[in-house]
C-alpha cells in the first residue's frame, strides 16, 4: 500500500517546471500541489466521492489526503533514503522495466497503425460479399479435445488408452502439454475452419463427431484428439469472426510476399 502511494506521489506531482505555470492551491515545504494535480488526483476515485469533494467540506478533506501524501514525498526525498543503495537500485530497475513497456508499446502501436495503412489502401480489407462467400464454402463450427505430448510413443499409448474406454478428459489433465486446455480436460475452444493451426484444421473438419484420431505431428508436439461436436453456424451472427479469418490469411500472405525484401534467417541452430 504504502508502495503504490509512493508512486500515486511520483506520477501526480514530479513536473515541477509545470507547477510554476498552473494556479497553486498549496504548498508543502518547497513542494506545490496545483489545481490540475488536485484534478487528477480527484478522476482517480469513485464517481459517488467525487460529488462529495465537491463540497466545501469534501473539498478541504480531499487536499488533506494530498497533503499528507506530499508531506511523505517531501520527506523521502529530503531524508538519506533517497540516495541509498537499495532506493537507487529499485529505481534503475523501475526506469529500466518503463522503459521496456515504452518500448513495447510504441512498437504495437507503430505495428497497429501499420496494418490500419494496409486496410486503408485495400490490401488486407474484407468486403461482406467475401466473407459470405467464404461462409458458403466453410459454413460449420467444431468443438475438439485435445492431449499434447512431446513422442509419437506417448500419444500412440494414450490413443490406446482413451480407445480401450480411459477419461480422456483425465487423461488430459495429468498427461497434456497444453496447460490452457489441459485443465479444462483438453477441450479447446470452438473453432471455424481458418480457425485451428493448418496441421490439424482438415483432420478435425473431416473427422466424425466421436471420432478419434492421432498421433498428429504439429510445430508444438504430438496430439491425441477427438471431435465432440459439429454444428452449422449463421452468417450474420458470425460474420465479424469470418472477416477476421480472411484479414489474417490476406495479412499473411502479404507478409509473405515481404520476406523477399525481408528475409528471414534463423541464426541460432538450436532453432532450425
Amino acid at each position: 500500500m504504502m508502495r503504490r502511494i509512493f508512486f500515486f506521489s511520483l506520477a501526480v506531482f514530479s513536473l515541477s517546471a509545470c507547477e510554476k505555470k498552473e494556479a497553486v492551491i498549496a504548498k508543502v515545504g518547497p513542494l506545490h500541489i496545483t489545481q490540475a494535480d488536485f484534478q487528477k488526483a480527484l478522476s482517480d476515485v469513485a464517481p459517488g466521492y467525487q460529488n462529495y469533494v465537491m463540497t466545501p467540506n469534501g473539498r478541504r478533506q480531499f487536499l488533506d489526503i494530498i497533503i499528507r501524501d506530499k508531506l511523505e514525498l517531501a520527506a523521502a526525498q529530503a531524508s538519506k533514503v533517497s540516495q541509498s543503495p537499495s532506493y537507487l537500485q529499485e529505481a534503475a530497475q523501475i526506469r529500466q522495466e518503463e522503459k521496456i513497456r515504452l518500448h513495447e508499446a510504441l512498437k504495437y502501436l507503430l505495428i497497429e497503425d501499420w496494418e490500419k495503412s494496409l486496410q486503408k489502401r485495400k490490401m488486407t480489407s474484407v468486403s461482406e460479399d467475401e466473407a459470405r462467400a467464404y461462409w458458403k464454402r466453410h459454413p460449420y463450427e467444431v468443438s475438439f479435445s485435445q492431449i499434447l505430448v512431446s513422442s509419437p510413443k506417448e500419444a500412440e499409448t494414450l490413443l490406446k488408452r482413451v480407445r480401450g474406454g480411459a477419461n480422456f478428459a483425465r487423461l488430459a489433465r495429468k498427461y497434456s502439454l497444453d496447460s490452457e486446455s489441459a485443465i479444462k480436460g483438453g477441450k479447446m475452444p470452438s473453432a471455424l475452419y481458418g480457425e485451428i493451426i493448418p496441421e490439424l484444421q482438415d483432420l478435425i473438419f473431416q473427422m466424425r463427431v466421436g471420432e478419434l484420431s492421432g498421433p498428429i505431428k504439429t510445430k508444438f508436439g504430438y496430439h491425441v484428439i477427438r471431435k465432440d461436436s459439429q454444428r452449422k453456424v449463421s452468417f450474420e451472427k458470425d460474420k465479424g469472426r469470418f472477416i477476421q479469418i480472411l484479414e489474417k490469411r490476406k495479412l499473411d500472405n502479404y507478409l509473405q510476399s515481404l520476406q523477399k525484401k525481408f528475409p528471414v534467417e534463423i541464426i541460432d541452430e538450436q532453432f532450425k
